[in-house]
Formats: structure tokens, C-alpha cells, sequence
């Protein structure tokens, strides 16, 4: 073979092994996962972390949430044992003695998504000490709702020996069969009779979701400053009267205990998110 014919055939041959080389390598690349495209940034105003036009609460890091208590009738300041005042049903009394169970604080994210902080507490309207307190490590989101349940869920409500806010010494608890007083309100009649006011039992569980967006709140230490209007035990749905309805609740049967139960769904309000 001549020196020219040499040169063309191993030219030749190299410029195909280049190209062989060049489709497998091309073949490798093709088995290869595809490069991940990242999604369009989302619009300004859309996540809740940078959100500047908003409605409700915005933890914007791991937080906690404050809660303050403030007792009313009607409107105006509870004063308790020396103060009368006259529900919808006409009856007049005093009130001497308000104590109940704060728990499951459940917020409701923009999603639509629920998260039980799972906490319990049990307040005193005569004691300050107890009517103020935090609940921690509350994860971040924008929520534009809060649940609560002035009472003891069914789960703890019947799983015996408890400590905390549950601890039966607390005497907010009937039996072992029968569980936790939620609720409790007692005082007396214009007339000189006591009256006495036990709510509990599984079925009347005063669960209330609150809405938030009326509000527009970014913090991760906000206060709730809570409203409790006791005189809506005694109306909305159902008219409580002290002589047609009874004296004395105290279990989950007695006459007057389901109007009351259900009453008990619109006693809350938030004065002040803060």
C-alpha cells in the first residue's frame, strides 16, 4: 500500500472511531436523569413567609402563642359574689365561682391544613395566675383559623389517672366513668337559692373554630386576648331558664345539660391579636 493510500485509510479509520466515540459517549449521556428545571418563583405576595398583603396570623418562624382571659356578661366586666345580673330568660343572680378547661388550640394554616398543639389547661376566673398562659413551639405558617375545645377531648376525657391540668385533684372530675367537668359556673338566685352549673360528657364537648381573618398579625410571640361572655350560656340556640330548665347540673344527664352544652359553642371571642 503507498504511503498516500496509508495516511487515507488510518484517517479514515480514526474518523470513525472518532464518531463511534462521539455516539456512544452521546448514548451515556441520554441514560443520564434529566437536569431537574426548578419551578417558576412563585408570585410576590404568594408564599407565606414573604407575604405583604394578608389577612390573619402569620407565625413567621417557630414561635409561641399568648393567651390572656377577660370574663364578661353581656358586655360588662364580670364582678363576682357582689354584682347581679339577668339573662335572657329573666332570671337574676350573682356569680361566684367560674372554672374551666382551655385545650386542643388547633390553627388552621392557608392550606387548609390542621395542627393540634395538643395542650390543656385549666383556668379560674378568680385566680390570675391561671388565666394567662403560653403555649410553645408553635410551628410557622399563615393560619385563618383557631379551634378550641373548652373542655377535655373524649381520648383524655376517659383515660383515667392524669396529672397537669387533669389531675383529678383539681375536683373538675365526676367519676372514672364519666370524666372531666368542662365546664363550671355556680352562684345564687335573687331569691337566696343556689344555683350550681357542672357541664360535661362526650357529647357536649364545646368545640369553637374562630376565625383570624379579621385580623393581620405577623409575629412569632402573638397574644390572644380572649372574651369569655358567660351570658350566652343561657341563650344562642336555646333559652336556659333557671325555673324551667332547673337549678342543678351535676352530670352529663341532668335536665338542662344538652341546652346548655350547646350554648356553649359561641362563648368565646378574640378582643385583641397583638
Amino acid at each position: 500500500m503507498g504511503s498516500s493510500n496509508f495516511f487515507i485509510h488510518r484517517f479514515g479509520l480514526s474518523l470513525k472511531m472518532l464518531f463511534t466515540g462521539f455516539v456512544f459517549v452521546a448514548a451515556i449521556a441520554a441514560c443520564k436523569d434529566p437536569v431537574e428545571v426548578l419551578p417558576t418563583p412563585e408570585t410576590p405576595g404568594e408564599r407565606w413567609d414573604t407575604v405583604t398583603n394578608f389577612s390573619g396570623l402569620i407565625v413567621p418562624e417557630t414561635g409561641k402563642l399568648n393567651f390572656s382571659f377577660s370574663y364578661v356578661h353581656d358586655g360588662k366586666p364580670v364582678v363576682f359574689n357582689t354584682q347581679n345580673y339577668t339573662n335572657a330568660a329573666g332570671d337574676t343572680f350573682n356569680i361566684r365561682e367560674i372554672r374551666h378547661y382551655f385545650s386542643n388550640v388547633t390553627l388552621e394554616n392557608h392550606k387548609g391544613e390542621k395542627i393540634n398543639l395538643g395542650t390543656y389547661h385549666l383556668l379560674d376566673a378568680n385566680i390570675s395566675s391561671t388565666t394567662s398562659f403560653t403555649i410553645d413551639n408553635v410551628p410557622p405558617g399563615n393560619y385563618k383559623n383557631m379551634t378550641v375545645l373548652l373542655g377535655v377531648d373524649s381520648v383524655r376525657n376517659h383515660s383515667g389517672l392524669q396529672e397537669g391540668a387533669l389531675d383529678p385533684a383539681f375536683s373538675m372530675f365526676w367519676t372514672w366513668s364519666t370524666g372531666y367537668i368542662f365546664f363550671r359556673i355556680n352562684g345564687l338566685i335573687n331569691n337566696g337559692e343556689s344555683y350550681s352549673f357542672d357541664i360535661g360528657g362526650d357529647k357536649h364537648a364545646p368545640y369553637q373554630t374562630i376565625s383570624l381573618n379579621s385580623f393581620k398579625v405577623k409575629s412569632k410571640t402573638p397574644t390572644f386576648n380572649m372574651v369569655m361572655d358567660v351570658n350566652e350560656l343561657y341563650q344562642n340556640p336555646e333559652v336556659f331558664s333557671f325555673k324551667n330548665d332547673g337549678t342543678v347540673i351535676h352530670s352529663d344527664t341532668d335536665p338542662g345539660v344538652d341546652k346548655m352544652g350547646k350554648n356553649m359553642k359561641d362563648l368565646l371571642s378574640i378582643k385583641e391579636l397583638n
